[in-house]
Order: structure tokens, then sequence, then C-alpha cells
């Protein structure tokens, strides 16, 4: 564990908030790439990127304060200090952050689904990033296991559950990049992801340090079995719609007879997660 990575003068800069800093560095790289060959404008694609960081946080952590409601209701301060904590919920900060692109994306005929299905890689590659400041910082951590992979956190071996889904993360951001080259519906992408998401992070939960509060289930367990399950619909219902343009094979690179007549190819189709102290 190393909660602070580096000083600046007395200032403490934690290790989970540097890389929380380098996944939306990373986020916002992919985006403007794969929306640079849909038309769209970079200035503008970066001012949304950065709008959304900052609805996606203020829902992660309005999240985080209803999950731990009784806990912040004794201070009610603590509810600004997240330098503190680094309490962050993952669907609050995809509804915050959903909210401010769909916004800003109404005025330049960007539409939601379309967002969407170009940040999805990219949201699964930074929480990947992400997952290395929680295994530093000793958060997201796993139950107690001695393993030849087995970290040491509060004085014990562990699972590594954090690295469990860094590899999870990079492995479904691959997967949504081999699967946009399929025409799809605008949107179907972003939903591949949440079921993909919300599944794997149900398996990964087994191996964490979270009480349980249904039967056998932990709270993210079954926020995450509903989240697959209404995802996986909304996946379904798309699949049904005819394909439209949308960002899909403009991220593909072009075909070997295009490559060489020197066209491009034809537009096609394009816990709570709880980031922080378990209670």
């Amino acid at each position: 564990m190393k909660p602070v990575l580096f000083q600046v003068g007395r200032f403490p800069v934690s290790s989970f908030g540097v890389f929380l800093l380098l996944a939306f560095v990373v986020g916002i790289i992919l985006l403007r790439a794969r929306t640079a060959r849909l038309g769209w404008d970079a200035g503008e694609v970066l001012d949304l990127s950065l709008y959304a960081i900052i609805g996606g946080v203020i829902g992660a952590r309005i999240g985080y304060v209803l999950v731990n409601w009784r806990d912040f209701a004794a201070d009610p301060v603590r509810v600004l200090t997240i330098w503190r904590d680094a309490g962050l919920v993952f669907y609050g900060a995809l509804i915050g952050g959903g909210i401010v692109a769909w916004v800003y994306g109404r005025g330049r005929g960007w539409s939601l689904g379309r967002i969407a299905d170009a940040a999805a890689p990219g949201l699964a590659f930074g929480y990947g990033i992400a997952m290395v400041g929680t295994l530093l910082y000793g958060l997201n951590y796993g139950r107690p296991a001695v393993l030849p992979w087995s970290v040491h956190l509060f004085g014990e071996p562990r699972h590594p559950t954090q690295l469990y889904l860094l590899v999870v993360a990079v492995a479904i951001g691959g997967i949504l990049i081999w699967r946009e080259r399929r025409p799809h519906t605008s949107g179907r992408l972003f939903w591949e992801f949440m079921v993909l998401y919300a599944v794997a992070r149900v398996v990964v939960e087994f191996f964490m340090d979270s009480p349980r509060v249904l039967g056998t289930l932990t709270l993210a367990q079954a926020v995450n079995i509903l989240v697959a399950v209404l995802a996986g619909i909304i996946w379904v219902m798309l699949g049904q719609r005819q394909p439209v343009p949308s960002p899909a094979t403009a991220f593909a690179s072009p075909s070997p007879a295009s490559a060489s007549s020197g066209t491009s190819s034809p537009p096609g189709s394009m816990d709570p997660e709880v980031i922080g102290p378990h209670d």
C-alpha cells in the first residue's frame, strides 16, 4: 500500500488521485482520436470531456454519500472532503457524466448514443488504470488468501481484486474495439460494455472482502446483477433496430483495397461499485 504517492511541499498527493487523473487523460485522448474520424471538432470534444468528468465526479460522490448516508449524516462536512476517503461510485459517475454529455451534445447534434459508443472503450481502459490507484491506496481489496499472486494489504495476503478488475477492464476494452467493426445501432456498443462490466463485477466481487447484504450477495453484486439484466434487455432491443451510421466502422482501419486506392472505407454503423472504504 502507498496511499500517498508523493508530496508537493506540505501537500500529499494520493496514489488514487494520480491514477484517476491518468485514467481521465487516457479517456480523453481515446475519445478525441475516435471522434476525429466522425468529423467532430476536437476542441468541442475536449470541452465535452472536461464537463463530463466534472459531472461524473459529482455523480460518483453523490452515489457514495447515498450508499454510506449514515456515516455522512453524523458529519456532513465529510461530503466535501473527497480527498480523505476517495469515496466514489462508478455508476454514479456514469449517470452524472451521461447527463452532462446529453446536455452538451444536444446543442451540437451529437446523440447520446453516439457519444456513449465513442467513449465506451476509453471508459473500459480508464477504469483499468484507476484500479492501479485503488490497489496502491488500499481500496476495493480482496478477501484473505494465500496464493502465489496474493498482495499484502492490512498485514495479510489477499486476493489482488484490483488487478483482477484491471485485467477484466482491458479485456473488455479490447472486445469493444473488436466488436465495433460490425454494423450496429447507435448506443449498442455502450450497452455491451455495461453488460460485460456488470457480469465481470459480479464475478470478481466473490473474491472481495465485502459484507453480504442479500443472502450470499454483496450490495455490489445485487446492483450489478440488476444492471446486467437491464443493460442486456436494452442491448437486445437495440439489436432489433436497423443499424444507422455511427462511430463503429469509422474507427476501423481502412481495408487493404481502399488503402491502396487512396480512399477511406465508407462509414458504417458504428456498486454501486464503490471505490472507497467498505462499510
